[in-house]
């Protein structure tokens, strides 16, 4: 596994070193609009912790930063208005693509993407 580098973008969101259009903080993760949107809705939600990718973090987050992080995601879901219409959960781990996300991890820090179609558009 690769080891994690503290010169990615995400590390500096975390820090407060780099501004960012922030919906949702809670103690264990950060959640943040793409500055390069794919959807109508595209929130980027990041653990605070130095994880690489998903695997990093499934297997060496504590279940609190684990709980933590989803329930944000469910929360991110209603403050979006998603639910109606729908949503992809996306986490890119390395240089893996398929053909409707074509770009490999960009960031070597732990990210899921959500992207929908709020229920007011």
């Amino acid at each position: 596994m690769q080891q994690y580098d503290k010169n990615n973008i995400f590390y500096k969101i975390i820090n407060k070193e780099v501004n960012a259009n922030i919906v949702l903080e809670g103690k264990h993760f950060i959640a943040f609009h793409d500055i390069a949107p794919k959807a109508p809705v595209h929130i980027l939600v990041i653990p605070k912790g130095l994880y690489v990718d998903y695997n990093d973090f499934a297997l060496n987050a504590s279940d609190d930063e684990i709980v933590d992080f989803n329930r944000g995601i469910a929360e991110i879901v209603k403050i979006m208005r998603l639910e109606n219409h729908g949503f992809k959960l996306i986490s890119n781990a390395g240089k893996f693509t398929t053909p409707d996300f074509p770009e490999p991890q960009s960031v070597m820090h732990m990210h899921v993407h959500i992207l929908g179609k709020s229920s007011e558009e």
